[in-house]
């Protein structure tokens, strides 16, 4: 429950600073938030936000270390390096292409992770579910399925930015990362404004999140300005990802 207590603590602060700042929440779904009120309760995440459980111990891998040590459900395991500075990658890239502005519930903080569907029946699809993730994190086909601007609502008269700025940033929602060094691809927009599933050709398997907070384990360096997160792979024991029925209106 822990990605779903930060969630609703993220949405409860963005409520009051939206409501402080004089903005208006559509009274039609509360689950949204204009761009201003998203970047409003960012500030405060930056700031004073909690960490995420079990963050991955990376640290050592931005220094060029090969391996590290992995959590999920209480057991450790030994994964590459790889998947930690390639999600790094992938952030990056989606903040610089618009895809994504915020590492946190209202606009980015989770992924599900992909395998090549041929791939998966031959190889992973039989493995024990307390060894699938540390042999996913090894395979360098492996993919990761981002969904951004969860909360955000494109039309708000009350946005210091234009809507067109903001319905690109929603449109670029959908984003496919890949671990073997290709840069990201942004998938094609839900006319709806709905996350996308992956690829018919990909096979999608559990999940990570990842959050902003002051005392993160990682970081990367945006505008001259570093910008510190952890990433977890500890999501709970059938804790679902936020969005993990796609194409439903709750994305």
């Amino acid at each position: 429950m822990e990605i779903m207590k930060t969630a609703l603590i993220v949405i409860a602060i963005a409520m009051l600073t939206g409501l402080s700042y004089g903005q208006e929440m559509p009274d039609s779904d509360p689950w949204y938030f204009s761009a201003e009120g998203i970047r409003t309760a960012y500030r405060y995440q930056q700031s004073f936000g909690e960490r995420l459980r079990s963050p991955v111990r990376g640290r050592d891998c931005l220094l060029g270390k090969q391996r590290f040590v992995g959590s999920f459900r209480g057991k450790n395991f030994s994964a590459p390096c790889r998947f930690v500075t390639e999600t790094i990658r992938h952030i990056k890239e989606m903040l610089v292409a618009g895809a994504a502005r915020y590492l946190f519930p209202l606009d980015a903080d989770h992924a599900h992770l992909a395998i090549p569907l041929e791939l998966w029946e031959k190889k992973y699809r039989w493995l024990p579910k307390d060894t699938l993730l540390s042999a996913l994190l090894e395979e360098p086909t492996l993919a990761a399925l981002y969904h951004t601007a969860e909360h955000l609502i494109v039309v708000d008269g009350n946005t210091k930015e234009g809507n067109e700025e903001i319905k690109k940033w929603k449109e670029r929602r959908n984003v496919l990362g890949f671990y073997d060094g290709r840069a990201i691809q942004i998938l094609p927009p839900d006319p709806r404004g709905f996350g996308v599933g992956a690829p018919a050709s990909y096979y999608t398997v559990g999940g990570f999140a990842f959050l902003a907070s002051p005392g993160g384990e990682l970081s990367l360096f945006m505008d001259g300005k570093a910008i510190v997160f952890d990433i977890s792979l500890d999501i709970g024991d059938g804790e679902p990802l936020p969005d993990a029925a796609l194409k439903t209106a709750a994305n």
